[in-house]
């Protein structure tokens, strides 16, 4: 592929993007409001799901690349991120914990 990557890294790389393709379809799941999200799919989407799936603000950062050499990936990057976009959540819940007491 165009990162160069063999064997054992070449392996590892094969595992994150189908950890991040397990992502993108519990996120979709979510946005297209379907009764079934595909936590357990990847160990990372089940073990985001309560972060996810929860009372939590999800933050999506994006690495993209204005070089012609990167068009296929950064394209699909923003693919990505329009479909995380899409999730609608409802309003996160303000939770407050009591403050610990101070040791006289």
């Amino acid at each position: 592929g165009m990162s160069g990557v063999t064997g054992a890294a070449l392996r590892e790389t094969s595992f994150i993007n189908r950890s991040l393709s397990a992502l993108a379809d519990v996120l979709g799941a979510i946005a297209e409001q379907r009764p079934h999200v595909p936590y357990r799919n990847s160990k990372l989407t089940h073990l985001l799901q309560d972060s996810i799936g929860g009372d939590a603000k999800l933050l999506v950062m994006l690495c993209i690349s204005p070089g012609q050499k990167y068009l296929t990936e950064s394209m699909q990057s923003l693919g990505f991120g329009t479909r995380a976009r899409q999730v609608q959540r409802g309003q996160v819940k303000k939770k407050n914990f009591p403050l610990p007491s101070k040791a006289k």
